[in-house]
């Protein structure tokens, strides 16, 4: 006796997967994250970065904040630079332990605000430069 194959067995057996097109999307996108990496040219030099510690936490006693037209304002008040040393040492004498935080706009004077960090460094108050 003889038997016949069903046609569900012929289409397996000459069934073929064309890895063509996929290769060719393959080699496609590999052309374009080729052309369109960016490539950083180095600078030289691995300058050591300063170490920030974010994770603790940071409860000021002294806010200073700095506007865009390097207005001083401390506790609600407006100041000039040379206006805010006997502010600080004021605080300073009630709360010995005073710790600072300087929260500059982004259009301020950075050198106004390098004045103020050492200001309060002189004073011997323990400071940060907010960057958020």
């Amino acid at each position: 006796m003889s038997r016949r194959r069903s046609r569900i067995d012929v289409q397996e057996e000459d069934t073929e997967l064309n890895m063509t097109p996929m290769l060719d999307v393959v080699f496609i996108l590999l052309i374009f994250f080729i052309v369109t990496t960016v490539f950083v040219k180095p600078a030289g030099i691995e300058p050591t970065k300063p170490f920030a510690d974010e994770d603790k936490e940071w409860n000021p006693t002294i806010l200073i904040a700095v506007n865009e037209i390097d207005e001083i304002w401390i506790a609600d008040q407006p100041y000039e630079v040379n206006e805010i040393r006997p502010i600080l040492q004021s605080m300073k004498d009630e709360t010995p332990e005073a710790t600072a935080i300087i929260i500059g706009d982004r259009e301020a004077s950075s050198g106004v605000i390098w004045d103020i960090q050492d200001m309060v460094q002189d004073l011997e108050i323990q400071t940060r430069v907010s960057t958020k």
